[in-house]
């Protein structure tokens, strides 16, 4: 049954309708999806948080993982290599079109004949199914994948860096809650001392400068308490910026117990495995290894399909249907393009490998100093705690000797400053150690699965990337 061609130009036209808004419809959870998935994989969804209710460190990480833009930002850069794989792909699939044309000419003598061979006005309704396919398209879709591997990598590892960034300022807050809570158990001591001073002056027991030393240590220890809560306030500040909330004024807790610590060795051996940015940096490698393929591909053949069949032809001649062509691009000579792109592949390689070569040892550095710090502040936090105990015993003499008469006011306010000091920094300590271990797990790259109380679900060391081949030849 042969259809007007008004019919099929009508039915064209619903196609292309239908397919365009088919087309345009894009599902946004459903992508997001694609990353949130990876990144909500290892770490529990965050509750809502009441008004008094106490956050937990893994409340606030997920808080963090959940609502930080910066991991949606990145996030966004994966789905983004993910589609450009698929677009690489979907060069080897058959290209489908429809194309209506309507042509007219100008009037031209000829005879009859020739006038009915060549209509002045012809209407063809073809549909076209082409085909192409190129090495360099082969190794393009390599590159790809291998692109979206080193974006997942930066996702994750941007993660871990908001991660610690989170835990640090959870830690912070406590650290100076804690120096609070010293600062001002030390002022009430303090004013009670200052009232009794004064009390003694008035007895004529003291002399008015031990009653001004007094006043004024009293006095420095209130400006380390407003200095301290003003702290308080910025940290807390900060930490509702990275889990986005507008406020964080629910108590924290230190519910984190430190696990033992294995050797340094075993640590960088982790972080082969473990660390984000040396896995991106091999991928890094891959993607370049494969760039150069495809540059070389450029020097070989590519071939072509196309079949073009006629709903409706009125063009000559009117009466053959369809159409088949197949072609070979047999490359000779492109003024030299060809090579410069492979010269610029290399030029990529070489870099490549030179960025995984110094990632490679800033890990093991990072490591290093994070491994220093955690085991420096074991050793601090001992000795600190033999000075607060000699500070508190030192204290304690020098009071009861100027009960007695025997010491002076000063040394009395020496050793209490002394104490003072010795107890800030071993509350300050307690919790840095925690910090430093935190630190740790983000330089070997198991801070998230640490967090989580999941082992890691990494993939295993990549190899080491090999040497850099010499560039092809040019042929033209």
């Amino acid at each position: 049954m042969k259809i007007a061609w008004r019919g099929w130009l009508a039915l064209t036209a619903v196609a292309i309708i239908g397919t365009a808004l088919t087309g345009c419809t894009v599902d946004n959870a459903r992508e997001a999806a694609a990353y949130r998935n990876v990144l909500d994989q290892r770490l529990p969804q965050p509750a809502t948080l009441a008004p008094g209710q106490v956050l937990t460190l893994r409340d606030a990480l997920a808080m963090a993982n959940r609502h930080n833009e910066r991991l949606a930002l990145s996030g966004e850069d994966y789905l983004q290599a993910l589609i450009a794989k698929d677009r690489a792909a979907s060069v080897f699939l058959p290209s489908v079109g429809i194309r209506p044309t309507y042509t007219e000419l100008e009037s031209f003598a000829a005879p009859a004949p020739v006038g009915n061979l060549f209509p002045r006005i012809t209407k063809d309704v073809p549909v076209n199914v082409g085909l192409h396919f190129s090495a360099s398209d082969a190794a393009n879709i390599v590159k790809a994948d291998v692109m979206a591997r080193f974006r997942l990598a930066v996702l994750l590892n941007l993660q871990s860096d908001i991660l610690v960034s989170t835990a640090q300022t959870y830690y912070l807050i406590l650290r100076l809650e804690r120096q609070i809570a010293v600062l001002e158990n030390s002022v009430r001591v303090q004013d009670d001392r200052v009232g009794d001073m004064r009390a003694k002056l008035k007895a004529g027991t003291v002399r008015p400068l031990d009653v001004s030393l007094t006043e004024g240590q009293a006095a420095a220890t209130r400006v380390a308490l407003v200095d301290a809560r003003r702290n308080l306030r910025t940290a807390r500040t900060g930490l509702a910026f990275l889990i986005g909330a507008a406020r964080v004024d629910n108590p924290l807790a230190d519910e984190y117990e430190l696990p033992q610590v294995p050797a340094l060795e075993a640590l960088q051996a982790d972080a082969a495995r473990h660390r984000q940015d040396l896995l991106a940096a091999a991928a890094l490698v891959g993607a370049a290894e494969k760039g150069v393929a495809a540059a070389i591909g450029e020097y070989f053949p590519s071939f072509s399909v196309d079949f073009t069949y006629f709903l409706s032809r009125q063009s000559f001649p009117p009466d053959s249907r369809w159409l088949f062509g197949a072609s070979v691009d047999l490359p000779i000579f492109k003024g030299g393009a060809t090579y410069a792109d492979v010269r610029t592949a290399y030029s990529y390689l070489r870099q490549a490998h030179q960025y995984h070569s110094l990632t490679e040892r800033q890990v093991n550095r990072e490591v290093e100093v994070a491994y220093d710090d955690f085991q420096a502040s074991g050793q601090r936090l001992k000795e600190l705690q033999d000075e607060v105990d000699a500070a508190r015993h030192a204290f304690s003499l020098a009071d009861q000797a100027h009960e007695i008469g025997l010491g002076t006011n000063l040394e009395r306010l020496v050793a209490q400053d002394r104490l003072l000091g010795a107890e800030l920094q071993l509350a300050a300590e307690t919790l840095n150690r925690k910090i430093f271990y935190l630190q740790l797990s983000r330089a070997v790259g198991v801070l998230v699965e640490e967090v989580s109380g999941k082992p890691p679900a990494l993939p295993p060391a990549p190899e080491a990337p090999g040497a850099v081949p010499p560039p092809a030849k040019p042929v033209g």
